[in-house]
């Protein structure tokens, strides 16, 4: 008999927090790898070129997590690398080794997809990446992502299509961020029934860091030129980038309460430039509705 894989693969910024956090440690039916346990061989799949003695060592460190049930992984690094440009490999790619990790004839294998439409998301990561230390303005930071070709990893019908063409047309399970943040209890109903769960566990969804507004992501990036960072390695200053652990830093003082009381408000990239984003996908998203026979949200269009 096949063992049974779930993966979830992200996207970023579609729940996958909420769900590592608040639901999969506390399910029945699958048996939750954490990322801790995989760091590894996770970091291995997001990034680098794999042989195959490399695909049976991640293989077999897996399996020391199956017993009789099912198992999840569940990291969003596997859609795709949003910032770490120059190492990064294709989320088609990732996809690709994801099935040499578990071939057809051993493994009957899930993928759970989230998707967001493309300038929420990438306004939301635009957002993480100053967060994280980065000082480019989003005109330029887009188009650097744009020249290294991870905007590609943006067009939901072709990865669907890849999924389906390693994976099979039933095995995978499409989660709209829209419609779940919308319809919360349904959705997440849905997605968990898709793995045999019959019901929902008892959960508290507490918000751990509130998102920099307008305002904050303004200072943030002026800022971070001072502080040294994976993102600004030219800083003077060397800083943890957390707002939790560290020393001083400006995500610290940016995400305080007294910040946010002072300042709020929703940013949103240049006007321009979320046209220009927006054109981009409004093909892919029509090709996704019509051949998926998904409802998707008008904010698609």
């Amino acid at each position: 008999m096949k063992k049974k894989v779930y993966v979830h693969i992200g996207f970023h910024k579609t729940a996958t927090s909420f769900l590592q956090r608040c639901i999969y440690p506390k399910m029945k039916s699958v048996r939750y790898i954490k990322y801790g346990a995989l760091k590894k061989q996770l970091y291995q799949l997001r990034l680098k070129t794999l042989e195959d003695e490399d695909i049976h060592n991640i293989r077999e460190k897996i399996l020391t997590f199956y017993k009789k049930k099912p198992i999840l992984i569940s990291y969003e690094g596997l859609s795709g690398s949003p910032f770490s440009q120059k190492r990064s490999k294709s989320n088609i790619k990732v996809l690709e080794d994801i099935r040499r990790v578990f071939p057809e004839e051993e493994f009957d294998v899930d993928i759970i997809v989230g998707i967001r439409e493309q300038v929420n998301l990438l306004t939301s990561l635009y957002v993480q990446y100053v967060h994280q230390g980065g000082v480019k303005k989003a005109e330029e930071h887009l188009a650097n992502l744009e020249e290294q070709g991870i905007l590609d990893h943006y067009h939901y019908d072709q990865y669907l299509h890849k999924v389906e063409e390693l994976f099979g047309k039933d095995h995978y399970y499409l989660l709209i961020y829209e419609w779940f943040k919308e319809h919360t209890e349904q959705h997440l109903f849905n997605l968990l029934n898709f793995m045999g769960e019959t019901k929902i566990p008892e959960y508290e969804n507490e918000q751990v860091n509130r998102s920099y507004g307008t305002m904050q992501v303004m200072i943030g990036r002026r800022l971070n030129y001072l502080f040294k960072t994976r993102l600004h390695p030219k800083g003077l200053i060397p800083v943890n980038p957390s707002p939790i652990k560290g020393k001083f830093s400006p995500r610290k003082v940016l995400q305080s309460k007294v910040s946010f009381k002072i300042h709020y408000k929703r940013y949103h990239l240049p006007k321009e430039l979320s046209s220009y984003l927006k054109a981009q996908y409004i093909e892919s998203n029509r090709n996704l509705q019509e051949e998926y026979n998904v409802e998707l949200p008008d904010i698609y269009f």
